[in-house]
């Protein structure tokens, strides 16, 4: 029996070791999007520092089967209760703070543009090419960045790819959600 007790400890040490280890290592987060032949979204992240091979979040060209709608819930009250009405405010007021604290902690590691744009109008298509190729020359040339921008005067028409990489660490985001929430829900000053 305590054979049976020390294998369980021990499997157990071992997944808390490997959560603590995803959470504090860097995530890898590949986003491709496709337009030809037609649109196309992928994600996919690799975990411990992008040592792990592609686990796939998301690829729009499979198809879901759609779910078949709950029945409907009877209401009880209605609208908001009046703790969660008080504290909107304070989630209001927080909210860009949390926002640019979760954005903080993400690092674009790699982007990669290839795409031919056109508008309706060849001189708006004109002037829209001339902002991307300032773009081009104002930001630094590295392996990391990529931009190929060529102009269709043919009219509208919008077709390439971009890929993205991003870098992350999820732990990272936990103190602007435990600062949003202590604004939002913590003692009133």
């Amino acid at each position: 029996m305590s054979g049976l007790l020390w294998g369980l400890a021990t499997a157990l040490a071992a997944l808390l070791v490997l959560a603590i280890a995803v959470l504090a290592t860097p995530v890898k987060l590949a986003l491709t999007v496709r337009t030809s032949p037609r649109w196309r979204l992928t994600i996919a992240a690799r975990l411990l520092g992008g040592v792990t091979p592609p686990i796939p979040i998301h690829d729009s060209a499979r198809r879901r089967p759609k779910r078949e709608k709950p029945p409907a819930k009877e209401k009880r009250g209605a609208g908001m209760s009046r703790k969660t009405r008080a504290s909107l405010p304070r989630a209001i007021a927080g909210a860009p703070r949390l926002v640019t604290g979760l954005l903080r902690p993400i690092h674009l590691e790699r982007l990669a543009v290839d795409a031919d744009i056109g508008l309706a109008d060849p001189a708006d298509t004109g002037q829209l090419f001339g902002w991307f190729a300032a773009a081009t020359y104002v930001l630094p040339s590295t392996s990391a960045l990529s931009i190929d921008v060529r102009p269709d005067f043919s009219g509208p028409r919008a077709s390439g790819e971009v890929g993205a990489e991003l870098s992350f660490v999820p732990v990272a985001f936990i103190p602007p959600g435990v600062r949003f929430a202590w604004r939002v829900f913590g003692p009133r000053a």
